[in-house]
């Protein structure tokens, strides 16, 4: 006896969400890493020490306030994994101590690559400064940036 109409239709849409399901994991699995250097505009690059430090993020600028965006150490076109990476922000100011912004790093997808976190109050001309010590050797890196 064949089932119920209703019966037949929940297990047929079951199994086309199903199968949606692994098709749609399966692309998105073959696509590789979601943040790419590709997908992201350069933003400016300092050689230091042999290493070029690159900025990118997603849209081509940085922002004030809370802001996110990527670090590479490279050599060439190859990343290069430089170690303990940490950063901090300076904005001068005109006859008083210079602003201090928040930035954290974390590595990112790839050695060599590192995502930053900033918080940055306010929009105007930042330095980001930058000190790395590993196999690769230790270098420094600033970066005169304006904020929108």
């Amino acid at each position: 006896m064949a089932p119920p109409p209703e019966e037949f239709l929940n297990k047929s849409s079951g199994r086309r969400c199903a199968i949606a399901a692994i098709a749609l994991l399966s692309l998105v699995s073959c696509r590789g890493p979601a943040t790419t250097d590709s997908d992201m505009i350069e933003l400016q690059r300092v050689r230091s020490n042999g290493v070029d430090v690159v900025l990118l993020s997603n849209d081509g600028t940085l922002s004030h306030g809370k802001d996110t965006f990527t670090v590479e150490f490279r050599r060439g076109d190859q990343l290069v994994d430089v170690g303990t990476v940490k950063a901090g922000a300076t904005m001068p100011m005109a006859g008083l101590p210079d602003m201090l912004g928040s930035v954290f790093l974390e590595p990112g997808d790839a050695p060599g690559r590192y995502t930053a976190e900033t918080d940055l109050s306010m929009s105007g001309g930042w330095q980001l400064k930058l000190e790395w010590d590993g196999s690769a050797g230790r270098g420094t890196a600033a970066f005169d940036v304006t904020l929108d």
